[in-house]
């Protein structure tokens, strides 16, 4: 984590001499702790990281690289390190905050606080290459998505409802020892399966399963920080032929993103031929084909045909497609993948190459 600190200082954006960090997921990424409260300032000389009773001693045990300071009045904490340091521009990670929290801290900073998102930007490839610890962490998250994925899947059978399932999902979730329980699952099936991405996923219709209905899993698990997504899409009892072709297309998609993903090469060059092997029987429900994860289930890029930006090792993506035929069904397939030099290899157990029936 000092490391970290250390380049981030070395990396303030011209103009700004300093940076106030407020988000949860930068004191985890910067300062490897967790706690719902703190201030940490960055500047090109030092780090001080501010917080209140609660977590000073776990911090002043935890943190290396920043001072820690016991919260007393902030205001006049941060105004005399301001004055002491002399800063005229600070920047904040202004994408993570509420417009009320950036007011309050440019009250107390006396208007010196910049909405520029330059700083994001600078964060934002500090985070897009993962270490070899957050790669593992993600693994392990991943690893519970796979026990999760085959312990559901003897409870998928004609007459059970999406939200019975749902709940199940949660449980198995937290025994198989994901931090987050009963967040992210998406649970569709039948005529609302084109649409049903579109819902917050804590929106179930109650509908019961029957023979033939194509079922997505959108799992997701949160270990030590670091998330995992997976999605799959099984058939309850026999499949179709017509089913087994969109299943079978939606993989060669997959594929060829996984393929694509090389060092050197810009994002959107491994979208093109995913857009070729997508023309077909089934038709692309959405243009994104991925996004980059790690200590936030969505961060960086969304992967699709003008994605800015060059392929890097280190990064860690969920990629995927969602393909149906409009009025029938649809498939949706995601994994995980972790580039390296030579391209992209994919984390935990690729899915299926054929479609699943149970």
């Amino acid at each position: 984590m000092e490391e970290r600190l250390k380049k981030l200082m070395e990396s303030l954006p011209e103009g700004m001499d300093g940076a106030l960090l407020l988000a949860p997921v930068h004191r985890r990424y910067y300062l490897d702790i967790v706690s719902s409260a703190g201030t940490l300032l960055v500047t090109r000389s030092k780090c001080i990281f501010i917080v209140d009773f609660r977590y000073i001693v776990m911090a002043r045990g935890h943190i290396r690289g920043a001072e820690v300071l016991l919260q007393d009045n902030l205001e006049e904490q941060l105004k005399q390190l301001i004055a002491d340091e002399n800063l005229k521009c600070i920047g904040t990670d202004v994408r993570h905050i509420t417009l009320q929290n950036f007011q309050e801290y440019q009250r107390m900073t006396g208007g010196l606080l910049t909405s520029d998102t330059r700083l994001e930007e600078v964060i934002g490839r500090q985070r897009k290459v993962k270490s070899a610890e957050e790669i593992s962490r993600s693994a392990k998250a991943r690893d519970i998505l796979e026990r999760m994925f085959e312990r559901i899947t003897p409870y998928v059978r004609p007459g059970v409802r999406d939200d019975e399932l749902q709940r199940r999902l949660g449980i198995i979730a937290s025994e198989e020892g994901s931090q987050m329980g009963s967040f992210g699952f998406l649970v569709s099936f039948g005529n609302n399966n084109l649409d049903s991405d579109s819902l917050p996923d804590s929106i179930l219709s109650g509908k019961s399963l029957h023979k033939g209905d194509l079922l997505t899993l959108r799992l997701a698990s949160l270990y030590e920080g670091y998330w995992a997504n997976m999605s799959r899409t099984i058939c309850v009892g026999k499949a179709s032929e017509e089913q087994k072709r969109l299943y079978a297309q939606t993989v060669r998609v997959k594929e060829c993103i996984a393929e694509g993903l090389r060092c050197g090469t810009h994002l959107s060059e491994a979208v093109g031929p995913a857009i070729e092997a997508a023309r077909g029987e089934g038709v692309l429900i959405s243009c994104d084909f991925g996004h980059e994860i790690g200590l936030e289930a969505e961060e960086g890029i969304r992967l699709c045909e003008d994605t800015e930006g060059i392929c890097e090792k280190g990064m860690l993506l969920c990629i995927g497609a969602r393909m149906g035929i409009p009025g029938k069904y649809s498939v949706k397939i995601e994994d995980m993948a972790v580039v390296e030099m030579d391209g992209a290899y994919i984390l935990g157990k690729a899915c299926s190459p054929s479609l699943t029936e149970v």
